[in-house]
């Protein structure tokens, strides 16, 4: 089985707190890598060979959550960047990005959709295990 890990980019402690949480009561015991703002994610992204060298197989992470409301660089600009990255190196083409954030306005999920790697919007909490399953099974690696 391939090794794997997850992110999850919150500004919010507690939420991220709570995501590792149920992750690990679903079953996902997989390294989970955590960022505060889609600046201190983009830089972890461009940091290659160390996290190579950190995570193994587990680098580029399979599923990144990303919140949208983030100081220094919220999610959408995250996305923007991340897209460019993902342009000039073919090994992000395995990541896939499932917005968990607070945000109801439609207007966000539409945006969040214009990226083709973006594959779910989540409502923050309450989420329970069952749905945070159902929303990353098709991308964990058998």
């Amino acid at each position: 089985m391939k090794e794997y890990s997850i992110m999850i980019v919150d500004d919010d402690e507690v939420d991220r707190y709570t995501l590792k949480r149920l992750l690990k009561s679903g079953g996902i015991c997989v390294p989970v890598e955590e960022a505060c703002d889609g600046e201190e994610v983009i830089q972890f992204f461009k940091n290659t060979e160390a996290n190579r060298e950190r995570l193994g197989q587990g680098f580029p992470p399979v599923i990144v959550f990303l919140d949208i409301n983030m100081p220094r660089m919220n999610g959408f600009e995250f996305l923007y960047e991340f897209k460019k990255l993902r342009e000039e190196s073919e090994c992000y083409e395995s990541v896939f990005f499932l917005m968990i954030t607070s945000s109801e306005n439609i207007q966000d999920k539409e945006r969040a959709g214009l990226y083709d790697f973006v594959k779910g919007y989540i409502n923050k909490m309450p989420i329970t295990e069952e749905e945070l399953r159902l929303h990353i099974r098709d991308y964990l690696p058998d």
